[in-house]
């Protein structure tokens, strides 16, 4: 059988969910390769946004060719389906144990059959390969859920916006709807077309010729849900779920946001030198100018050794202020990175005799290099010396692997904190300082909520609730239920805090999304136990249940997709005609993935991906492969997506 002639009908699919993996084997010829349109269509509600992209491609060549795709999803976000279609067939990817979907790849591809495996190591990152036929129309179509946060009484939506492909038709549409009224919609930087069906709902809708030079953020208000909170339900297959909305202003709980005593902890180890410790001389020194009187702070800084401002926290007079913003102006980046010794003298420093709100705030761009360096016994030291539980809140600045956010984030999650990361650019300043802006006023500190039918409980947001932020409470109740009490509990300025409420069971189609926003969130939830305590069997077997249950991919579950083998009529040298028979293998069996190879430089595949995604343009090495490679190309391709097993717990 001609080889040439039967690859090229095939369509291989492979998606790479790894941000620290590039393939060996050099890119094929990408030309007269289009987009011939890319849509984007959101549904935001609750916070709660489902988007699903579709991308027409055609193939305008007289031949077959391998082409290759990436793009980009935000962080935390889960992907839920996935499919492509081809001459107007759409099939769907299933949704297996990791196990098995490589298995069933290893043996598909083995076989020469036509497959596509989609994993997930907890990065933003796809890429995915397709050999298509000559003058072949392929259209991909994707779907990734996530939980967006509220602060600062704002959502924000990001979609990235960029592809290795010319894409001559874009549009993009974000439905949003809220349980509240939609107070306000903005796409900065973007001429987008916003309209208000109703009260509590928004559209905004953009197209273009060709894609922007920047990617598309959604900012939009919502009113918030008054003392008691909000409380939405939905019954499916005798299963009741709740959604408890809280969100209450200072003014609705009738008291202020609290005082706190702040602790920045900032790295000045030789690696922050150059655009790193400027963009943090202009964060910090911007946000100790604008501390409260009624604050108490210090500022330490720390390389193999600590240089505090002060041996204690001090009031945030305007004198001291001004002194430390002046330390913090006069900072060079030098020596090495003590991380342990640095954050156990911060919280020793907080006392019995203040009221106010204990927090830290930490920025590293490295790992630990002086002192202790072991993560583990870092992370048991300051937890057994937080002995008043402060929060620590987590800046990881810098290049991605300079630093290990798995430690950054256990150490945040275990301290009552949370950890995010910047890239190393101009608008880093601007980033910190409106992450700061998030945790800068308490409201209501140690939250707790209880429900009298309520069970599987998951809670998202931080352990205090701070101004312009929500939390979001998801569990299950029993069928034929009638009403649930909520009652929540913490402290605020003026004391004890309690919130009690019965709310009656309405359920609503409009709420399906919240059996899938609860499965999301405790998979979410889980994985962050995971990065505390260690993986267990115990919790893969929970979190590989729920994913499987609701098509989430994950850490332990994968899409899985094989394209049916079209039958090639055979010819019957008797009578000169073809005759139907039975489905033929579009080529014959190659090495096994295990000889697959992956590239030692890892970030620097992402990266250069990340920045630009430029249309890949053939080099000399490629212009002397054929035109239509076969099977054995594109087998190696999807090979190295593979040998990623071995790398599972090697990174996020």
């Amino acid at each position: 059988m001609d080889i040439k002639k039967s690859s090229a009908r095939a369509v291989v699919l492979l998606l790479l969910f790894s941000a620290c993996v590039s393939l060996v084997v050099p890119s094929l010829a990408q030309s007269n390769i289009e987009s011939d349109y890319m849509n984007i269509d959101v549904k935001i509600h609750d916070g709660y946004a489902i988007t699903t992209v579709e991308e027409k491609l055609d193939n305008l060549n007289n031949e077959s060719v391998t082409d290759k795709f990436q793009f980009l999803i935000p962080e935390g976000a889960f992907m839920s389906a996935f499919s492509i279609t081809i001459d107007g067939e759409e099939y769907q990817a299933d949704i297996l144990e990791n196990e098995e979907a490589q298995q069933k790849f290893s043996e598909a591809v083995s076989g020469g059959r036509t497959a596509g495996l989609l994993e997930t190591r907890n990065t933003e990152l796809f890429s995915y390969s397709l050999n298509f036929e000559a003058n072949q129309s392929v259209i991909v179509k994707l779907t990734y859920e996530q939980a967006l946060t509220r602060t600062m009484d704002e959502y924000e939506y990001l979609q990235y916006l960029r592809s290795n492909h010319v894409v001559e038709d874009l549009g993009v549409t974000v439905d949003i709807s809220s349980s509240t009224d939609v107070l306000s919609v903005d796409t900065p930087e973007f001429d987008a077309d916003i309209t208000y069906p109703a009260a509590d709902s928004a559209k905004v809708e953009y197209s273009s010729k060709g894609m922007p030079d920047s990617d598309m953020t959604v900012v939009f208000k919502t009113e918030n849900t008054g003392a008691d909170g909000k409380m939405l339900f939905y019954e499916v297959n005798g299963t009741g779920y709740f959604m408890h909305i809280f969100s209450p202003t200072a003014d609705e709980l009738g008291t202020s946001p609290l005082n706190k005593d702040i602790i920045f902890v900032i790295d000045k180890s030789g690696s922050m030198d150059g655009l790193k410790i400027e963009q943090v001389k202009v964060a910090f020194s911007s946000i100790i100018d604008e501390l409260p009187e009624a604050d108490n702070f210090n500022v330490m800084f720390f390389d193999s050794n600590i240089d505090s401002y002060s041996d204690l926290i001090l009031p945030a007079t305007e004198e001291n202020k001004n002194a430390s913003i002046n330390l913090v102006l006069s900072k060079r980046a030098t020596g090495g990175t003590n991380i342990n010794e640095a954050l156990v003298a911060a919280v020793k420093m907080f006392g019995n005799e203040s009221n106010n709100v204990p927090i830290v705030v930490f920025l590293t761009d490295g790992e630990p290099t002086e002192g202790i360096t072991s993560t583990a016994l870092i992370r048991r030291n300051v937890l057994k010396a937080n002995e008043f539980d402060a929060a620590i809140f987590t800046i990881a600045f810098g290049r991605e692997g300079s630093y290990d956010f798995n430690f950054l984030q256990a150490l945040s999650l275990e301290n009552q904190g949370i950890a995010v990361y910047f890239e190393e650019n101009s608008e880093a300043a601007e980033g910190i300082s409106n992450f700061y802006d998030t945790i800068s006023t308490p409201l209501v500190t140690d939250l707790m909520f209880v429900y009298d039918e309520g069970s599987n409980l998951v809670v998202t947001g931080k352990e205090h609730l701070f101004v312009g932020s929500d939390k979001i409470i998801l569990g299950k109740y029993e069928e034929n239920t009638v009403t649930i009490n909520a009652e929540a509990r913490g402290f605020t300025r003026d004391g004890s805090y309690v919130s009690e409420h019965d709310f009656s069971v309405q359920t609503s189609d409009e709420n399906s999304f919240i059996p899938r926003l609860w499965a999301y969130n405790t998979i979410r939830n889980k994985l962050d136990e995971m990065k505390v305590e260690g993986e267990t069997d115990e919790m893969v077997l929970n979190v590989t249940t729920i994913a499987l249950e609701y098509g989430f991919v994950t850490p332990y579950t994968s899409f899985f997709v094989e394209i049916p083998q079209a039958e090639e009529p055979e010819y019957d040298s008797d009578s000169g005609e073809y005759q139907s028979g039975e489905a033929v293998m579009d080529v014959a069996p190659t090495e096994s993935y295990d000889s697959a190879m992956v590239m030692d430089d890892e970030t620097d595949a992402e990266d250069t991906m990340v920045d630009s995604m430029p249309v890949e343009e053939p080099t000399e090495e490629d212009a002397a492969e054929p035109a239509s490679p076969g099977f054995g190309l594109v087998l190696a391709l999807s090979m190295s997506g593979l040998a990623m097993v071995a790398f599972r717990n090697r990174k996020e």
